[in-house]
């Protein structure tokens, strides 16, 4: 499926990147990263292959480093393996690039010199120094105002303008569809995600966020509480001040209570969560040194992997246990609700001093260089928000090709029916659709409600059933109920159900909904009822669309979600 480079071994290797040799004030290029994943898997073969798992847009290969002790130099291998494969995703938004460096430098330590050998003695990793290949190529030294360093960084968009961080569930560029493929081989059981904050000043060097609320797999969500604390303990002891990825308030007062965002399936921690896995975003503080962020990031990830050796058992059976959880009638939570009670949080901030501008006629945010702590308040966890009973399954009919090619890509099992069935089924309708003005991610989201249905119907050959009783059956969930914060419908795969095909003439409907309402005592009643409506009662058109949507002229599949659920 993927091209691996295995290459004559090199001896006396001597590598060095770009950012060292800058004095850290710098990074290398695309070029420069591919070679040196070459080179490493050219010195120490026994350890270490190069993938090419796909190309961009404008023609580069998308490269992943595979280092493992064990020969598990495949997705096959890695499974079979006891120990946990860990997926380390860097440049993803090309401008935050500090983990690039890190991890190559890392891979090096692990390879080479072999100070951090031990890290694949209890792990396998797959690597992938830049994500978003063709962005990281849009180099400037004006591509991330508010970012202390490097000298020039890449872009946040891909060559498509698609932010990749938006793109995991509908996989709209290129380049997510070749992670998607390499996901789907490996099936990685842990997922760092490396980047740069934007935001507020304040003392951490790092801030961190797992999924660990609601949506999360219990065991999982408490696994990744403890893990955050015993990584925190130690990059804090090394003098890389970590905290929480949140969200101020008000960051002229941090007393007012902090915020922990629960991500949904868009993004990278929130697809994992929903494959049942534990993931860590790490966000570098973009005004700190480059040199200082490249270092923080070398120790999260070191020491999160050390965390994950020494529970290497247990987490493997906690995945195990979450995958097989997910079976028709288990309870399935597709999005968080309201915030539970608030902890307390001591904020390792600056003093606030906003400055005047003469520009704005207002006040600039600005902060001395004080350090101050504040008391403050966090929320991290919420209260059960959309929760559903897994179906046995959901049934994409045959001619949604694309709803059903973006499932398989996912990896998500599927079974093709080879002739009709006939049944009950239920499913969804929608009322009150309405879409925005602009596309988000070249997308126009739909907001609307719904209705559950029940019907009974005849699915032809060629539909595709997606049983839940599979790993994936959660992230089925996500895709495939519309309800869900990042479903397909939500990101406008069936947009066209939501557009009236056929419609009528006044001087055709007014005599058929005469005889309707002389029919239908009900029907009558419910009309009169309308008529309480101004904006109803004013229109001649709404009113004999009453009429239209009573009668079987009417088209039964508008607004229909064509997705049924056994």
């Amino acid at each position: 499926m993927f091209l691996v480079a295995m290459l004559p071994p090199i001896q006396n290797l001597q590598l060095s990147l770009r950012y060292e040799r800058s004095n850290f004030l710098e990074t290398g290029d695309y070029a420069e990263a591919v070679a040196f994943c070459d080179a490493l898997a050219r010195a120490n073969p026994k350890e270490a292959r190069v993938v090419r798992f796909g190309k961009s847009p404008q023609g580069r290969d998308m490269v992943a480093l595979i280092m493992s002790s064990e020969n598990a130099f495949s997705g096959d291998a890695a499974r079979r393996s006891k120990k946990p494969l860990v997926f380390i995703n860097n440049g993803i938004h090309s401008g935050e690039i500090e983990g690039k460096d890190a991890c190559l430098m890392m891979a090096r330590d692990i390879l080479i010199s072999k100070k951090q050998h031990r890290l694949i003695e209890g792990s396998n990793l797959v690597l992938i120094p830049i994500f978003s290949v063709d962005a990281h190529e849009r180099r400037s030294a004006y591509n991330r105002i508010n970012q202390n360093g490097p000298t020039e960084m890449g872009w946040r968009a891909t060559a498509n303008n698609l932010n990749l961080n938006r793109d995991f569930i509908k996989a709209d560029a290129p380049e997510m569809r070749n992670m998607l493929k390499l996901i789907a081989a490996w099936n990685p059981d842990f997922f760092f995600d490396n980047h740069t904050t934007d935001g507020s000043d304040y003392q951490y060097s790092v801030m961190l966020s797992l999924p660990i609320t609601v949506t999360q797999d219990p065991a999982l969500a408490g696994w990744a509480r403890s893990l955050y604390k015993r990584v925190k303990a130690t990059c804090d002891g090394e003098g890389f001040l970590t905290a929480p990825y949140f969200d101020l308030s008000d960051r002229a007062d941090p007393t007012k209570p902090i915020g922990i965002q629960d991500f949904s399936p868009r993004y990278s921690t929130g697809y994992f969560m929903a494959r049942n896995r534990p993931t860590m975003l790490v966000e570098t503080h973009m005004l700190k040194p480059y040199k200082q962020r490249v270092e923080a990031t070398y120790a999260v990830v070191q020491h999160t992997i050390e965390t994950i050796n020494s529970d290497a058992a247990a987490l493997k059976k906690m995945i195990a246990s979450a995958d097989e959880s997910v079976r028709p009638g288990a309870q399935v939570v597709l999005d968080a609700g309201k915030p539970k009670a608030a902890q307390p949080f001591t904020f390792m901030g600056f003093k606030y001093a906003p400055q005047d501008s003469p520009i704005t006629g207002g006040k600039i945010a600005a902060w001395e260089r004080t350090p101050m702590e504040f008391a403050s308040m966090i929320t991290d966890d919420y209260e059960q928000g959309l929760t559903i009973k897994l179906p046995a399954a959901y049934i994409i009919p045959a001619e949604w090709q694309s709803a059903i090619n973006l499932v398989r890509q996912h990896g998500i099992q599927t079974v093709t029916l080879r002739q009709p069935m006939t049944g009950t089924f239920r499913g969804f309708r929608f009322e009150k659709v309405t879409f925005p003005r602009t596309p988000f991610e070249g997308r126009f989201q739909p907001a609307f409600t719904v209705v559950e249905t029940s019907s009974s119907e005849t699915l032809l050959a060629g539909s595709v059933v997606v049983p839940t009783q599979q790993p994936l059956g959660k992230l089925a969930a996500h895709m495939l109920d519309p309800r869900a914060p990042d479903s397909l419908f939500r990101w406008g795969f069936f947009n066209a159900v939501t557009e009236q095909k056929e419609y009528f003439e006044d001087y055709a409907m007014e005599p058929i909904a005469r005889k309707m309402l002389d029919a239908d005592p009900r029907l009558k009643a419910e009309f009169e009822d309308r008529l309480k409506d101004p904006a109803f009662a004013g229109s001649a058109r709404a009113r004999l669309d009453f009429f239209w949507q009573h009668s079987p002229y009417a088209d039964p599949k508008l607004n229909r979600y064509p997705v049924v659920m056994q």
